[in-house]
C-alpha cells in the first residue's frame, strides 16, 4: 500500500541525515554543552548537501538549538548565556554545505524549490491539518502537549520553542512532516524520560537500519514504474522524439527511453521559471496553448495523462496518432 508512494530518490539519505541530527540537538539541549563528536557535523554536513538540499536543515537545526539553550538559561533565572560554540558549529555547517558546485546558491535553493514547485507539486503544497499524511506528526505533537500541559515546568520553556520552531516548519509543506517529525520526537523522549535516555540511545540508532530494511520493502522500484513500456518503446522506434510530457512522467522517460529523446520538462522544478513552468503545465493537462509549445519547441510526441484535457485535444483537435497506452499514460505521436 505505502510502495506507489515512495521512490529512489536523495531525500530519503537525508531523512537519515535528520534522525541523526535530531538526537544531536537532543543531546545537546539535554546536556547544555557540545561533545568533540559533534563537530563531525561540518565534514557530514558537507557529504549531506552532495546528496540532498535538505543539508540546511542541519546549520538551522544548530542555531534553533543555541537560542533554545538561551531560552532555557532565562527560564531558569540566570545569567543569560550565549552559546558560541554551538553558534560556530552552526555557522561551521552552513559554510560546509556550500561545498558543492551550486556554492553558496545551495542556501537558496530550497527557497527556490517552495516558490517554484508549491504550484503543481503536492508534497510542496501547504500541509493540511485533515490528512492521512499529517497524521503521525498531529499525534507526536499531541503527546508532547499533553506532557508539557502535565508537567508545567518554566525550565520546558525550551522545548516549546524548539516544538513550535519546527511545527511551523511542517505546516510550510507537505514534504516537510517527516523532517520535523524526526526532530521532535528524540527531543521530546529525551526531555520526558531523562532515566530511559540510555536505552533510547540504542533504539534512536536501531531506527536508522530498521528504515533501511522498510525502504527495501516498500520503496517503489524504477522498474516498475507507471510508464517504462513507453520509454522502452521510444527507444527502440529507432527516431529521435521532442516529447511534451506531463510533469511526474519524465524520470522513466529519460531512465528507458535512450538518448534519442528530448524532453520539455524533467523534475527538477527549480530549472525553470515559476510562470513558465504554470503555463506548461496547463498546456500538459489541459492542453491551453498547447499548439504554442509545438511550434516553438518543433515538438513530434507527448506523454501525457490517458484522463486529461490535452489527451482530447491532441486526439480530437490535433489529429496525432495514439501510439501506446500504459496505466494512466498514453503516448501521441505526431503524425
Amino acid at each position: 500500500m505505502v510502495a506507489p508512494l515512495v521512490q529512489e530518490r536523495p531525500a530519503l539519505i537525508g531523512l537519515l541525515f535528520t534522525l541523526a541530527l535530531g538526537r544531536s540537538a537532543a543531546i545537546i539541549l539535554e546536556n547544555r554543552a557540545l561533545s568533540r563528536s559533534h563537530w563531525w557535523w561540518v565534514p557530514a554536513t558537507a557529504l549531506w548537501a552532495n546528496l540532498h538540499g535538505s543539508w540546511v536543515l542541519a546549520p538551522a537545526a544548530l542555531a534553533f538549538t543555541s537560542l533554545a539553550l538561551m531560552i532555557s538559561t532565562v527560564s531558569r533565572r540566570s545569567r543569560l548565556q550565549v552559546p558560541w560554540q554551538l553558534c560556530m558549529l552552526s555557522a561551521g555547517t552552513l559554510l560546509a554545505g556550500c561545498l558543492t558546485p551550486l556554492g553558496f546558491r545551495g542556501i537558496l535553493l530550497p527557497f527556490q524549490m517552495a516558490d517554484r514547485a508549491s504550484a503543481f507539486i503536492v508534497e510542496w503544497h501547504r500541509t493540511r491539518l485533515i490528512d492521512g499524511l499529517t497524521a503521525p506528526f498531529a499525534q507526536l505533537l499531541l503527546l508532547v502537549t499533553v506532557m508539557l500541559i502535565k508537567r508545567r515546568i518554566r525550565t520546558d520553556l525550551d522545548l516549546l520553542f524548539l516544538v513550535l520552531i519546527w511545527t511551523i516548519f511542517a505546516s510550510l509543506a507537505f514534504r516537510n512532516l517527516g523532517s520535523a517529525f524526526l526532530i521532535i520526537l528524540p527531543l521530546a523522549l529525551r526531555r520526558f524520560f531523562p532515566a530511559a535516555s540510555p536505552h533510547l540511545s540504542r533504539i534512536h540508532w536501531s531506527i536508522p537500519a530498521t528504515l533501511g530494511v522498510v525502504a527495501v520493502l516498500v520503496v517503489n522500484p524504477l522498474s516498475t514504474v507507471s510508464n517504462q513500456t513507453i520509454g522502452k518503446y521510444l527507444l527502440t522506434s529507432g527516431a529521435e522524439y521532442r516529447v511534451l510530457n506531463a510533469y511526474n512522467a519524465s524520470g522513466p522517460l529519460l531512465a528507458f527511453g535512450g538518448k534519442r529523446i528530448s524532453l520539455m520538462v524533467d523534475g527538477r522544478a527549480d530549472r525553470y521559471p515559476k510562470e513558465w513552468m504554470a503555463g506548461y503545465l496547463r498546456a500538459a493537462r489541459d492542453g491551453v496553448g498547447v499548439e504554442r509549445y509545438i511550434n516553438e519547441y518543433k515538438l513530434n510526441a507527448a506523454v501525457i495523462e490517458k484522463a486529461s484535457m490535452a489527451a482530447h485535444v491532441f486526439r480530437y483537435r490535433l489529429k496525432w496518432r495514439e501510439e501506446l497506452v500504459e496505466e494512466k499514460y498514453i503516448l501521441f505521436v505526431k503524425p
